[in-house]
């Protein structure tokens, strides 16, 4: 989306020309479970990462794209740190390009490239990827680039609409299975029915509903429902149980809401945009990091192609943006993912796990006892944290 009182390409112009983050890596043919830098996914731990990737639209954009921040951003994702995050599934929210033409999007599906057969993933379109007024449109440029076929060989994916614009995931991931909706921009009633089939075909699975316009937030970052995403809520969203997390781009700034659906349960409903942000949002991509021992969702915001810059190069807007830390880009939700799930799914048998990489780091920090900080916090760390055992005398 342009913002209101922004050129279209002012962010991304205005910015420094940065040099290239290197070149694509090989491709690779390895199972659904490992990648080929060496990055293995463990689906059985309780502790897993879905990447959250928003409007790439000016990095695709006629004669000024620059695709070197998001091959990074993939580079991240498939290589070593996706054996150390446990990245499971990765989910782009629309606007992948700025005019949708033929171009743009041919140069974005070479892109994308880098994730097959390393990490599964889905792509929805956003309004600067196509034209009509629904998901009833016809076939189009971005639906060749990313319509079912592309999906067709990941183990996650489980079918489309009759249209092609719609699509859905089955992540295995913490002992659970977990369904994610790829949603079209204006997905129309037909696109909601078909939407139904798939909650009602998976009756037992906890749902993420992903999609590009759902929610806009304030300057504060307080968020509401936008007045497609109003539609959405009525009419799908809060009378299946199932979706505890919405995920939308669209709108700037980032912002984040709580709404109660009829069950009288919490849904998470977020947007994740940083096209406003230096260089086109230079590859920004938002992990949530589940962890099912804790009962809690870790969200942090990065760039890693700005990461990846020698720090003695970085310029101080570089540096500003190499993490984001504000209210809305870096945060925690507690969730008890057992208690909350009850009304449709049994808790799942999990196996004993040592303490994760969060926990061996606190314990390090305060020389082997639980961690200090708020109530909150203690409480969450006390879970999965214990005090380490003294040593043998």
């Amino acid at each position: 989306m342009a913002h209101p009182t922004l050129g279209r390409r002012a962010l991304l112009t205005a910015a420094v020309a940065a040099p290239a983050a290197g070149a694509l890596a090989g491709p690779a043919a390895s199972p659904a479970h490992a990648s080929g830098n060496g990055g293995r996914f463990d689906r059985e731990s309780p502790r897993f990462t879905i990447g959250v990737l928003p409007d790439t639209q000016y990095l695709f954009d006629e004669d000024r794209s620059d695709p070197d921040p998001v091959r990074q951003t993939f580079r991240f994702l498939t290589g070593g740190e996706r054996e150390s995050r446990n990245i499971a599934f990765m989910t782009h929210l629309g606007d992948v390009t700025e005019h949708g033409t033929q171009e743009e999007l041919a140069l974005a599906s070479d892109t994308f490239r880098q994730l097959d057969g390393r990490l599964p993933y889905s792509v929805l379109a956003g309004n600067h990827d196509v034209s009509g007024a629904d998901d009833q449109r016809g076939d189009s440029a971005y639906l060749k680039a990313f319509g079912p076929s592309r999906y067709a060989r990941m183990s996650t994916f489980r079918g489309a609409s009759p249209d092609g614009y719609n699509s859905h995931h089955v992540i295995e991931a913490g002992g659970r299975r977990w369904l994610v909706l790829a949603l079209d921009w204006r997905v129309s009633d037909q696109g909601l029915r078909w939407a139904q089939s798939v909650i009602d075909a998976n009756r037992t699975l906890p749902a993420i509903l992903t999609t590009h316009d759902l929610a806009w937030a304030d300057d504060t970052g307080a968020a509401a429902l936008s007045q497609h995403g109003q539609r959405l809520w009525d009419a799908f969203i809060k009378r299946n149980d199932q979706i505890f997390l919405t995920l939308n781009g669209h709108y700037w700034p980032s912002g984040r809401t709580v709404l109660k659906n009829d069950a009288g349960h919490d849904v998470h409903v977020h947007i994740t945009n940083y096209q406003d942000r230096y260089y086109g949002g230079a590859g920004m991509v938002r992990l949530y990091a589940f962890d099912l021992v804790r009962n809690v969702i870790d969200v942090e915001t990065i760039s890693p192609w700005l990461l990846e810059r020698d720090p003695d190069e970085r310029t101080p807007l570089e540096a500003e943006h190499l993490e984001l830390t504000g209210p809305v880009d870096r945060f925690s939700i507690e969730i008890d993912f057992d208690e909350r799930f009850a009304g449709f799914a049994r808790a799942p048998r999990r196996r004993p796990v040592p303490p994760g990489p969060s926990c061996r780091a606190a314990r390090s920090r305060t020389g082997g006892s639980t961690p200090k900080g708020s109530r909150a916090r203690r409480a969450r760390t006390a879970r999965s944290c214990p005090p380490a055992p003294s040593p043998a005398t």
